[in-house]
């Protein structure tokens, strides 16, 4: 095998898309690239394999762990050492003729004539933040007459411009000067996205920190934007193809399978671009939205409050975090967990509280496997109003990582319609197998057991919707017109379309419009179609998680809830949306037990009717812990979010 290196063997899989007159024109060529990081390292060697040998590079930082996600040079072994050094090293390797002027110091007003100097063209790669040698090369590009590109990693794309000379300028677009640091960021960032196709998916807006100069990124992005600016690069050299310029712009967007060719005629003087420029400074620029680096810096957590982090995200009834945690020391806490039963009608015995205590429990554990910590808990059960649980971690070396851990922040309700294609041997398997000897499940899939779980959830609807008891919970657990909420379920987390949305805002102001709505306008009619009935039909299957035989204890209760969390977080890893079914198995508990819930008889008549259907449907309906249904689903866009630690914390 040759271990030489030939410059027309090593771009020959190039001829053909260019010809070799081109390939070596390509050759002659010197570009400026400044900034080796998050996508200028990518940008690197892009060019270099399309077979330009020249370059100025420049950079003044080093590789750090925090890099490894997008920047092509940044790996364990180059960690502290300089980016110029390591992407020189890299690029040498590719190509040993390569010529190669390097600025340490980075771009600034002293260098930047340099730096540009015999160069044919300028590719944009200095961190977002680095407006002001931004300015400086761009101001310098169109006075010596030097093609501009810029190609930026948005997400999970890339968003281009060019500037081209005698065109419009980079200050003629963005219009940055007299204008405040965090508003030029503002401004560059709306001029460099006016189509905006990545707002979508961006999950946590809180990690684009102006104070700290950070935003999250992708390496697919990054590698978007090398291969678009390797193509422009080209056609600039070349004076071949279409070559766009500022007001006009391209993006694409590889997550939202969405491309836009975007014109802002004007630039930032475009109506459109003033528009965003007002909603933006309001959005991220108002008083408090933008925390200064003290508010923001990072405190140590110790591994009592990293495990506490994650148990949070447990889920309770309505969201509501019945439970509170007291630090003792750096490994120990203390939970005082309550119940809803003075104020919720469905948990009269504080039972649905007590399985999501042991929801809680389980989390603890499997967050705690994170950091190979071993849980000891220790619980005093003789209130059963207010529990305190007492937990100490101790690091066990042999504790591995539990595989649920990942899913415990994702998991969510799916309260939508889901995806019917049947569950597979092998995922009915894996969800069974989390069950603990003494319980089991009951899996009702087909179409005719769907349609009954169906015409049940519908009529317990009914009983759930009609009642005065029901309406004084409903009425405080939505907030409404809203896709996040830390303490209650959002609007949009419903499944209810808007109109139906705004009928229920208006019913759930009153008793009496409730009442009203119900007995002349069929009211309840449309929420429990979209609620129930068709969500019931549109999933894989439903399932009774139940005991060997009827538990009655709150430690029962709480060993439930334990089990229920891993087969909720094994849904979650399965890729399977899940949404709970519990008032049917509620309230045929509260008739069995003989607990007063409501003083509407018509309700309690159509309780019992819930009742039959619930027991003719499921076998040994008594022994029934949780009911739900499972489907194949996305993961919902919107879904209750949980109160911060400190929030949670007592003293």
């Amino acid at each position: 095998m040759a271990n030489f290196f030939d410059y027309d063997l090593a771009f020959s899989r190039n001829i053909g898309w260019f010809s070799e007159a081109e390939q070596h024109i390509l050759k002659s060529k010197r570009i400026a690239i400044a900034g080796m990081g998050g996508v200028g390292g990518s940008h690197l060697l892009t060019l270099l394999r399309l077979g330009i040998t020249k370059f100025h590079l420049s950079d003044f930082d080093e590789f750090a762990c925090e890099n490894t996600n997008r920047q092509a040079g940044a790996n364990i072994h180059s960690y502290d050492v300089k980016k110029l050094d390591t992407m020189v090293e890299m690029a040498k390797s590719i190509n040993p003729e390569v010529e190669i002027k390097l600025f340490p110091d980075g771009i600034n007003s002293n260098n930047a004539t340099e730096f540009l100097t015999d160069v044919d063209c300028y590719v944009d790669s200095l961190d977002f933040f680095a407006l002001e040698a931004r300015k400086t090369v761009f101001k310098l590009c169109a006075e010596l007459g030097i093609p501009a590109t810029t190609a930026a990693p948005i997400g999970m794309g890339t968003a281009y411009l060019n500037f081209l000379p005698g065109k419009m300028t980079f200050e003629q677009y963005f219009g940055l000067e007299g204008f405040s640091e965090n508003e030029q960021y503002l401004k560059f960032f709306i001029g460099l996205t006016p189509a905006a196709l990545q707002k979508s998916y961006l999950v946590d807006p809180s990690k684009l920190d102006l104070a700290n100069k950070k935003g999250p990124s992708t390496m697919m992005g990054c590698q978007l934007a090398s291969g678009v600016a390797g193509s422009q690069v080209a056609k600039i050299l070349l004076n071949r193809g279409d070559v766009l310029n500022v007001p006009w712009g391209l993006h694409f967007d590889a997550y939202t399978n969405q491309f836009k060719k975007t014109w802002r005629p004007g630039g930032y003087k475009n109506p459109m671009q003033r528009l965003a420029f007002s909603l933006g400074k309001k959005m991220f620029l108002a008083e408090g939205a933008i925390k200064s680096p003290a508010e923001v810096e990072s405190v140590q957590k110790t591994l009592a409050e990293k495990v506490l982090d994650y148990a949070r995200w447990a889920p309770s009834g309505d969201n509501t975090q019945c439970w509170r945690f007291e630090l003792i020391n750096d490994t120990s806490f203390i939970i005082h967990a309550t119940d809803t039963r003075q104020g919720v009608v469905y948990d009269l015995d504080g039972h649905s509280s007590h399985l999501a205590h042991g929801i809680l429990l389980e989390t603890i554990d499997i967050a705690a496997s994170k950091f190979k910590l071993k849980a000891n808990i220790e619980s005093d059960l003789s209130n059963d109003e207010h529990i305190k649980i007492s937990v100490t971690l101790v690091t066990d070396d042999n504790i591995t990582e539990s595989a649920l851990v990942p899913y415990i922040k994702t998991r969510a309700v799916q309260r939508r319609a889901m995806g019917t294609r049947k569950l597979t041997a092998a995922e009915k398997s894996e969800l069974e197998s989390t069950l603990e000897p003494g319980f089991n499940v009951q899996w009702f899939e087909s179409s005719d057991q769907k349609l009954a779980i169906a015409k049940l959830n519908f009529t317990n609807a009914k009983t759930r919707l009609t009642m005065k008891e029901a309406f004084a919970v409903h009425k405080e657990i939505i907030e409404w017109k809203a896709q996040y909420s830390e303490t209650k379920i959002p609007e949009q987390a419903l499944g209810v379309d808007w109109m139906t949305a705004r009928l229920m805002q208006w019913m759930f102001h009153s008793w009496s419009r409730i009442e009203f709505t119900n007995k002349y306008l069929a009211g309840t009619l449309m929420p429990r179609i979209q609620l129930d009935f068709i969500p019931s039909l549109k999933s894989c299957a439903h399932f009774a998680l139940q005991t060997d035989k009827p538990i009655t204890t709150t430690a029962e209760y709480i060993a439930a809830g334990r089990v229920l969390q891993r087969f909720w977080l094994t849904s979650a890893k399965l890729g399977l949306g899940f949404q709970p079914e519990q008032t049917p198995v509620i309230f045929s508990k509260y008739l069995t037990n003989d607990i007063h819930f409501t003083d509407d008889k018509s309700v309690i008549e159509n309780a019992k009717k819930g009742k039959a259907m619930f027991e003719n449907i499921v076998q040994n309906a008594e022994n029934t812990v949780f009911l739900g249904r499972i489907g194949r689903s996305e993961l919902p866009k919107s879904r209750s979010t949980r109160l911060p630690l400190d929030k949670l914390l007592v003293k």
